[in-house]
């Protein structure tokens, strides 16, 4: 059956592919891939466990190198069969622009959703997206990627469909330490510190699987919150969170957010060597002002 191949490594992108994946399904194809429970319940037949793809920092990477490498083959093959009528990316850059590098190789029409961030760091990537249909949220974004050759189309950001409201969340003060269980188990000794004296401190995991790993770390100690896809963060009185689309959703609900994140000592290196923003949060690089508080630790 002919199919289009799509690839997402981490929850924000699993939410911009859902309505993806259902239209390749309504058109009569095949969606094949990597995508976690939106994804997964829009039709996406999977070919590599998302699981294994939720890696944050360098030294993360290094440590799935093997298994990482091992996908990557695996999804070339996918690529390269006659069945495959184009790749589809969302976001990821580690993974997503080998493959896009591979499908231009073999002339394979590319659609890159979220592109890495080339206004942050390593800008000389831009070079490899001419000619290649980029879907982006911001105009900031639009006319760096025009100035390489893409060709850019807005894409309405997932945060603007957040519009459920969770009583549970209201007046309390929401800590997500991590969307990949790597990055929360280094974040979390960080976050318990903060929360152990906060009044109405809540603990928030989008998915099941980082839910389950803090209701057994905590065995009672602090609450935990599964977050349902499109929950808005809209009455709780702050927010806790790492630097990335969690503190968008917070500063769009209107939540006084605090961005806080630690990272290994070689990711720290790596982004003061390369790192060409002031900021790291969204709010307060579109706003080219500090909205958002931001502090980072080595650990």
């Amino acid at each position: 059956m002919k199919n289009i191949l799509i690839i997402s490594g981490e929850d924000s992108g699993d939410i911009i592919g859902e309505e993806i994946v259902k239209t390749i399904v309504e058109s009569g194809l095949e969606a094949i891939g990597t995508g976690g429970a939106n994804m997964q319940g829009a039709g996406l037949k999977t070919v590599a466990n998302f699981e294994s793809l939720a890696v944050n920092g360098f030294l993360d990477v290094l440590k799935k190198m093997p298994e990482l490498f091992f996908i990557k083959r695996t999804l070339q093959k996918k690529l390269k069969s006659e069945n495959c009528k184009a790749l589809i990316c969302i976001d990821y850059p580690g993974m997503n622009l080998p493959l896009m590098k591979y499908a231009q190789k073999i002339n394979k029409p590319v659609f890159y959703i979220a592109p890495p961030q080339i206004w942050a760091w390593k800008k000389n990537r831009g070079k490899h997206f001419k000619g290649v249909n980029v879907g982006v949220f911001f105009d900031f974004e639009k006319e760096i990627y025009e100035s390489f050759g893409a060709k850019v189309f807005f894409v309405k950001h997932p945060c603007l469909n957040n519009t459920k409201i969770c009583e549970d969340f209201k007046d309390k003060v929401l800590f997500l330490p991590g969307s990949r269980l790597g990055q929360l188990k280094r974040n979390l000794r960080r976050y318990i510190n903060i929360a152990k004296d906060v009044e109405n401190a809540v603990f928030v995991a989008s998915r099941k699987e980082l839910f389950d790993f803090l209701n057994k770390k905590f065995a009672g100690k602090f609450p935990v919150i599964l977050k349902e896809s499109g929950t808005s963060f809209a009455g709780a009185k702050a927010v806790f969170c790492t630097p990335g689309t969690a503190v968008l959703e917070a500063f769009i609900a209107g939540v006084p957010t605090t961005a806080v994140a630690v990272v290994d000592p070689l990711t720290y290196i790596m982004g003061k060597l390369f790192l060409k923003t002031k900021y790291l949060t969204l709010p307060n690089i579109i706003l080219q002002k500090e909205v958002i508080e931001e502090y980072i630790f080595v650990g």
